[in-house]
């Protein structure tokens, strides 16, 4: 804006010096700045206005056109053309056709997609690059529903075909706002990621990542399992104070999410998550404009759909949530994946956790050991290369030069190092040290020795967008020096005999404290000590002198008792077919 300022000042004083020296020289004229996006259904159309309503499919609401409609529009250079199309069906019996969704550009086909109203969907997001379109021209939608080869049929009762949110971008205008990709990967360990020294080739995406930014050496979680450490993600408040400390409890909204801060600024907040405690029933969907969950779904699913996020929203301010779940038993990689990890295995273990949840340590042997983290390490490796698809489609859009990516996972998992499998019940290092990356720019690349926590996401997030965090939040903005000295604390409440067990730790070369009390008296029922610059195991319990014991336990209970929220938690009754889906993955009946 400057340069062309100074441009027309010139122009002014001396206009015929620069006049011919533009015609000697050949000057082009300056570009155009991009154009904002254009949603087509706010646009006069040609003709009479199509119907045009509000439709529901599985978690998510559009706005969307009901039947077909042309417009007459002016178009950028490179245009892109984004839209969701659905069908779903509300009547009886059978239905005999396809739906279709046909669109031109002055009388040429450019997209044609069918869509079977028999089968339960989501909705399918269409992405079409316009390269060198008319200055001008008419865009048609055609909406039909048709027979196998393509016959218009007649509208059966309780159809209903929706061609969602149609918008024209400006490629030019991609990655002009800053935007944030928040990854979350659920059940993955630190050390099972190249960044923090694992000699195998699980995770060469997110290594990348750390090489260009920050990698937190010392990251913990504030919980072993997913519940309360999501939301501790998003919030920036401890389990106690958002709510989501059992099953049974949902987020209290007591204090706001980044999506809700980001969301009442006219960010474009979208999420896409795989697990039921990462979805609207326990209250993650606050703040988000759109949360599309399914239980269990693989990251290939995940990364196709963030890709069609890029493509509607990457050209506006954005923060797009994702959360992949395919290291979470049960452990089934693809084979073409799981053999760079493992080349034979002569036992019967399979990935199942019934397979191997009761084993104990002397039932299993090294090769079934080695066999189920070659397992979990292909699912890593799957999901890395998932997440590669997208930062491609990134770089390929230009979104990625102004993006920040932080990639971090809720907590980790066990293999035995204790007595036992999977994580929740325990709060040993394996199980809430986890990877943290950000990486984006003007974050300069280093190894952040300090401690961190989940609960420094959402000021980072925050401060890259210029944007205060809320006085509730109790992390910090890792876009800032560190402090050297920060006690990080933890807990969950879901264990084998309904204690609560909290963590204290002054760092990964201190000390720390694992306290089992009764949650209801608040009463210590046993504890461990543990000092992890000998002993990073976890093997010896070496509790210390009497004073600091005390002065350790005093402060862990301290956290613990003014994390709790006074607002009354919110009760959350699950259907039968979700407590169904909960006892296939192992959460209820063992």
């Amino acid at each position: 804006m400057a340069s062309r300022k100074l441009l027309n000042r010139r122009l002014a004083f001396f206009p015929t010096i620069v006049l011919l020296g533009g015609i000697s020289l050949g000057c082009p004229s300056a570009a155009p700045p991009p154009s904002a996006p254009r949603s087509l259904l706010a646009l006069k159309s040609d003709g009479p206005r199509s119907q045009v309503d509000l439709v529901t499919i599985g978690d998510e609401r559009r706005e969307s056109l009901l039947a077909s409609q042309s417009w007459t529009l002016t178009f950028p250079r490179r245009a892109l053309l984004t839209f969701g199309v659905a069908a779903r069906y509300d009547g009886e019996g059978d239905i005999p056709g396809w739906a279709r969704f046909v669109v031109s550009l002055d009388g040429r086909e450019i997209s044609n997609v069918t869509v079977n109203p028999r089968v339960t969907q989501d909705w399918r997001d269409v992405s079409v690059p316009l390269d060198s379109p008319p200055r001008q021209g008419v865009l048609r939608v055609d909406i039909r529903f048709t027979d196998k080869d393509g016959r218009d049929l007649p509208r059966p009762p309780g159809l209903h075909l929706a061609f969602a949110d149609p918008v024209i971008h400006d490629r030019a205008a991609y990655g002009s706002k800053r935007g944030v990709i928040l990854i979350s990967i659920d059940t993955l360990r630190r050390d099972h990621v190249g960044a923090y020294g694992y000699g195998k080739p699980t995770t060469p995406v997110l290594d990348a990542l750390g090489v260009s930014g920050l990698v937190a050496d010392d990251a913990v979680s504030v919980s072993s399992w997913t519940l309360p450490s999501h939301l501790s993600m998003l919030t920036s408040v401890l389990p106690g104070a958002h709510g989501g400390t059992d099953m049974k409890q949902a987020f209290n909204r007591s204090v706001p999410s980044v999506a809700e801060i980001l969301q009442a600024r006219g960010v474009a907040t979208h999420a896409v998550t795989s697990h039921l405690y990462v979805s609207r029933t326990y209250g993650l969907d606050a703040g988000f404009d759109s949360m599309n969950f399914r239980q269990d779904r693989l990251a290939e699913n995940v990364a196709n759909h963030a890709m069609d996020l890029v493509d509607r929203f990457g050209d506006r301010p954005f923060l797009i949530f994702l959360h992949f779940y395919d290291p979470h038993w049960h452990y089934a990689p693809p084979a073409d994946v799981l053999k760079l990890f493992e080349t034979s295995y002569a036992g019967k273990l399979t990935g199942n956790l019934k397979d191997f949840q009761n084993l104990r340590p002397d039932q299993v042997s090294a090769a079934d050991l080695d066999h189920l983290r070659a397992l979990y390490d292909g699912e890593i490796r799957y999901t890395d290369n998932q997440i590669g698809r997208l930062v491609g489609h990134l770089k390929e859009r230009g979104v990625l030069r102004n993006t920040l990516m932080v990639v971090t996972s809720d907590h980790g998992e066990e293999f035995l190092e204790h007595g036992s499998w999977e994580h929740q019940k325990t709060l040993y290092e394996e199980v809430i040290r986890v990877p943290l990356m950000v990486a984006g720019p003007g974050v300069t690349p280093r190894r952040e020795t300090q401690p961190t926590s989940l609960l420094d996401i959402a000021p980072t997030i925050l401060d890259f967008l210029s944007v205060a965090p809320a006085p509730s939040m109790k992390g910090l903005s890792l876009l800032k020096p560190v402090p050297e000295r920060r006690e990080m604390y933890g807990e969950t409440d879901h264990t084998l005999d309904g204690s609560r067990l909290s963590f204290l730790r002054g760092g990964a070369a201190s000390w720390k404290a694992i306290l089992r009390t009764d949650p209801g008296k608040r009463d210590e029922r046993s504890s461990q000590w543990f000092d992890l610059a000998r002993d990073p195991g976890e093997k010896e319990n070496r509790p210390p002198a009497e004073a600091l014991r005390a002065s350790i336990e005093a402060r862990a209970k301290d956290l613990a008792l003014k994390s709790r929220s006074t607002a009354a938690g919110r009760p959350v009754e699950l259907s039968s077919e979700q407590k169904e889906k909960l006892r296939a993955l192992g959460y209820i009946g063992r």
